[in-house]
């Protein structure tokens, strides 16, 4: 049994720890287990930089792997709590966009009396639900315990700032680490060419396909287009923060 911890709660205190000391006690009798931190470093409440982290890390992972997701800034709000079961995963978190990019599949609302119970009237702290609902209800599926039992049948309701892509084109719904604008556009949607911030891109095999300091368009390894510069950034020489538009272009690609 793997449970994965996804989290903007960093290294420098102790909320981690504490999630994982709650799920200790739940796991100490669960064979074969394995507990496996994806991240902790997002960005503080970006609940979109979450959804894509989810959606490219979580279905690495084996079938029936529980994923534990807390970026959560309302946290105690009248969000609710969820349990997700799709594509062979379950995903336990808040009901706030951070599960967007999961398959449909069946979701319950978690019911706290319920987590109560599972920690014998245990009072649950209205600004730290990793701890306190998500850890217990991971810990408690990972033994057994049937998402049905924890809470009734419900409709995710979190969405993404931009809402669904429309069909021929797509959004940058993500920044990495090296600065290259991830979009949700399909590679078969965008043909040879894309446009972009002002901008037409032929698409790419790779970036040793341009010079150095050169745009290009690729099929990323998420399997939607990419926009990078060779050897820099494309956030910054593009300036297109997320939600800026792509499209396929009918025109003959420029840089």
């Amino acid at each position: 049994m793997t449970i994965t911890l996804t989290t903007d709660f960093g290294a420098r205190d102790g909320y981690v720890g504490a999630m994982k000391g709650v799920l200790a006690r739940y796991l100490r009798y669960v064979p074969n287990r394995a507990l496996v931190d994806i991240a902790h470093d997002l960005p503080r409440g970006d609940i979109a930089h979450a959804a894509w982290v989810v959606r490219t890390a979580c279905f690495e992972f084996p079938e029936e792997t529980i994923h534990v997701v807390v970026v959560d800034p309302g946290v105690g709000g009248a969000r609710q709590g969820v349990i997700l079961e799709a594509g062979g995963h379950v995903f336990v978190g808040p009901d706030n966009g951070v599960f967007a990019y999961v398959p449909k599949g069946r979701a319950f609302a978690i019911d706290l009396d319920k987590v109560r119970a599972l920690s014998n009237g245990f009072v649950i702290s209205p600004t730290f639900h990793g701890r306190d609902v998500c850890a217990p209800v991971a810990g408690a599926l990972a033994r057994g315990t049937t998402a049905a039992s924890l809470g009734k049948k419900t409709t995710l309701a979190g969405k993404l700032p931009w809402g669904d892509r429309p069909r021929g084109e797509g959004r940058v719904v993500h920044v990495d680490h090296f600065g290259n604008l991830v979009t949700d556009l399909p590679p078969e949607e965008a043909g040879a060419a894309v446009e972009i911030a002002g901008h037409r891109l032929g698409v790419a095999r790779t970036y040793e396909d341009v010079p150095t300091g050169s745009l290009l368009a690729y099929a990323g390894s998420a399997g939607t287009i990419e926009v990078a510069v060779r050897d820099g950034r494309a956030d910054t020489a593009l300036e297109a923060p997320r939600g800026t538009r792509i499209a396929p272009s009918k025109s003959r690609p420029y840089r």
